[in-house]
Order: C-alpha cells, then structure tokens, then sequence
C-alpha cells in the first residue's frame, strides 16, 4: 500500500533539471503563497475559471492541510541555491461521492516558466499511482476550451480518455 501522506518521488523534467514530487504538508502555507504569487493571471484564470484575488487563510489551510484519503495534493519542487525548495507546481485529486464513489476530479497548475517540460504529465502519473492503490478507478477533469495544454497531457497519457463539451467547458475522463 502506498503512503500517500509521504509520498515522494524524484523526476526529471525535458530540460534535465531534477524535481521532487511530493506530498503537501501544512508546513507548506508560506511556500504555496509565495508560488500563487508567482503565478501569471492568466494560468490563475484557466486553473479557477474566473479572475482570483489573494488567497484566504481558509483557502490556505484546505490546500495545505489535506486527509490523503479524499483529498491527495501532490507539490513539484525544485531545489533553490540556498538548498530549499521551490513550489512550481501542483496537482490534487478529490473523491467523488455517491454514484461516482471510485472517481476523483483532478486539477493541475504549472508555474509557466516550467510549462512544455513534462511535469503536468509527471504529475497526472503520480497521482494516478496513488489513486489506484486507494482504488479509484477514474479521474475526472473540467477545464476551459481554451486550455489545450492540459488537454494534451490528458491526450499523451495513454489512458483512455473520453471528453465532451457542455456549456463552455470540457469535461475529461480518464481510466485508470
């Protein structure tokens, strides 16, 4: 059984750069608003569908503060000169209740100065491990047309996919 609460595992971005991926921890609060704050507004906009505004210490707290059984959130890293570690990325999955009780809904975000170097792809990978051993079966995911990033880490992951488009956004599932 894996140990999501602990999960870690290093990786290689495209570039040859090594990043850490992890688990979130509530000591990461400091490092996610520093890495928020990173963000451009626009990757902000395709993550939450709407414009975002600073982040609540509610909000703070349910990323950080996580039960790895319903929630999992995985961080990417990588080291900094001084030998910590920089937040670039993210990725969490959510059990579905009811009729969908084997699905999570998956989100993504990547730091844009690490975007087309795998690590989207890295994350889904992770996740789905996790997620497996905990016995979910499908992720499921909505984004914005406009999102043909994510679409495409979707499409390469060799898990069978299905998308529709209701209302403006695109709905994912994929089988694990």
């Amino acid at each position: 059984m894996i140990d999501a609460r602990h999960y870690r595992a290093e990786d290689k971005l495209r570039d040859g750069r090594r990043v850490v991926i992890r688990a979130i921890t509530p000591e990461d609060k400091a490092a996610m608003l520093e890495a928020y704050h990173g963000l451009d507004p626009a990757t902000l906009y395709l993550r939450f569908f709407a414009p975002r505004r600073e982040p609540t210490a509610k909000e703070l707290r349910e990323w950080t503060e996580v039960d790895f059984v319903s929630t999992v959130r995985l961080v990417a890293c990588i080291a900094t000169d001084d030998g910590s570690e920089r937040i670039i990325g993210g990725a969490s999955s959510f059990r579905l209740a009811g009729v969908e009780a084997a699905s999570a809904e998956i989100s993504f975000t990547v730091e844009e100065d690490f975007q087309g170097q795998g690590l989207a792809g890295q994350l889904l990978w992770h996740l789905a491990h996790i997620a497996r051993a905990q016995g979910v079966s499908c992720f499921i995911a909505e984004m914005l047309p406009a999102n043909q990033a994510m679409l495409a880490v979707f499409e390469r992951s060799g898990l069978p996919m299905q998308r529709r488009r209701v209302a403006g956004v695109v709905h994912v599932r994929l089988e694990l």
